[in-house]
């Protein structure tokens, strides 16, 4: 299951409940990414690597050669 960190949100202070835990900015939980999705979207969780949901990993040897 995809790691997401909790942002906070657009005033930094919003925490989230899933699973029955709650979460805080800063924390760092794993979840499903459908259900990941719209939190990301709306600033909430950021995917952890700064990668976004769906977006596919570099290819280093690709880079390397560059």
């Amino acid at each position: 299951m995809p790691k997401y960190k909790v942002t906070g949100g657009d005033d930094g202070e919003s925490g989230i409940e899933f699973s029955g835990k709650r979460y805080e900015p800063g924390s760092t939980v794993e979840m499903p990414t459908k259900k990941a999705d719209w939190l990301v979207d709306i600033g909430i969780l950021e995917a952890v690597g700064g990668r976004t949901v769906g977006e596919p990993k570099a290819d280093v040897a690709k880079v390397e050669a560059e």
